[in-house]
């Protein structure tokens, strides 16, 4: 699967020089190094509960990238557009960095405690433009054929890596190769230009010296169940990282011998309505789309008669068409 993630000039450059992605914010996430964390109720005395809960939000946004998934970035628009550049693929599993010595923060500007590393898959020079990746219409034949999961993500402003579906991301690497005539670069070693605006071939990787902690969920969530604290976004967290292994595999009827693509918060509608998290199998003969919504208490009546189907029909309107139009 593909994952786009949001940078600027400077933190592109580093990016590409030391091959890896992030996310984060300029609060630390103290609860990924100690499980029994005390979150205290003044924002200035430490991390809120508010405030972990979007923490771990985004534990679970850098957790559905496993090793070999693609990777591109989206440079936010400055005094010039916003461009895709690509291609990168993950190695290896993500990571936390603390923020009390994030490593190349003084030169990004940014902390980003939340990491993967990345290595190039097939890296082009010229990015390309938000209006051609997103708001032309050339080859769109129906609602459906259009790049929902980035739409969704500029009109509500946030997630600093979106997961894209297949189609969407064959689609956006295709308007990628066009924009260089199908001319990779050469080479292994990257950076960008901001000059040219171009990513460009240099002679060495620099070496990736950051802390690299695990960024497992497991312990804090118990913990957060035994206290009876809200937990939603702990749980997603967990989800998105064990749902390949026993036993939510078996819970979640998902075949780990079949490439599973992972999404969470996946967005369905411009009312903002995301589904906790969805898994995608498919083969020659079928497709599996398993809508999976997560709760911290007794479930109520409306999600059975009103929130589940509108997501059914959402998965309906605007996925099933695209299998169908590949068979």
């Amino acid at each position: 699967m593909t994952h786009v993630f949001i940078v600027n000039d400077t933190t592109l450059k580093y990016h590409l020089e030391y091959m890896f992605a992030g996310i984060g914010a300029n609060c630390d996430a103290p609860f990924l190094e100690d499980s029994n964390y005390q979150n205290p109720k003044r924002k200035e005395d430490g991390l809120t509960a508010a405030a972990e809960r979007n923490l771990a939000a985004m534990v679970a946004d850098i957790s559905r990238i496993h090793v070999g998934d693609k990777v591109i970035f989206y440079l936010r628009a400055g005094n010039h557009e916003g461009k895709f550049y690509g291609v990168f693929k993950a190695v290896g599993e993500p990571f936390y960095d603390s923020n009390h010595d994030n490593y190349l923060s003084s030169e990004m500007g940014k902390n980003l405690n939340l990491r993967i590393r990345i290595e190039p898959d097939e890296v082009y020079a010229n990015g390309v433009s938000e209006h051609k990746a997103l708001d032309l219409l050339d080859g769109i034949d129906h609602p459906s054929q259009m790049c929902w999961s980035l739409i969704y993500r500029k009109l509500k402003g946030n997630r600093g890596c979106t997961m894209i579906t297949d189609y969407e991301a064959e689609n956006l690497i295709q308007k990628i190769r066009a924009e260089n005539s199908n001319t990779a670069l050469e080479g292994i070693s990257f950076t960008y230009d901001t000059d040219q605006k171009k990513i460009i071939p240099i002679g060495a990787t620099a070496l990736y010296e950051g802390e690299t902690k695990s960024v497992s969920i497991k312990d804090r969530l118990l913990v957060k169940y035994r206290r009876r604290n809200a937990f939603e976004s702990h749980l997603q967290a967990y989800v998105v990282q064990n749902c390949l292994a026993e036993p939510l595999c078996d819970l979640l009827h998902i075949d780990t011998e079949k490439s599973t693509w992972i999404g969470n918060e996946v967005s369905c509608g411009v009312g903002m309505q995301r589904i906790d998290a969805v898994t995608v199998q498919e083969d020659d003969r079928s497709v599996k789309i398993n809508i999976i919504e997560l709760k911290d208490e007794e479930p109520y009546d409306s999600i059975i008669t009103y929130q589940l189907p509108w997501y059914i029909d959402w998965v309906k309107n605007y996925w099933c068409p695209l299998y169908s139009q590949c068979n």
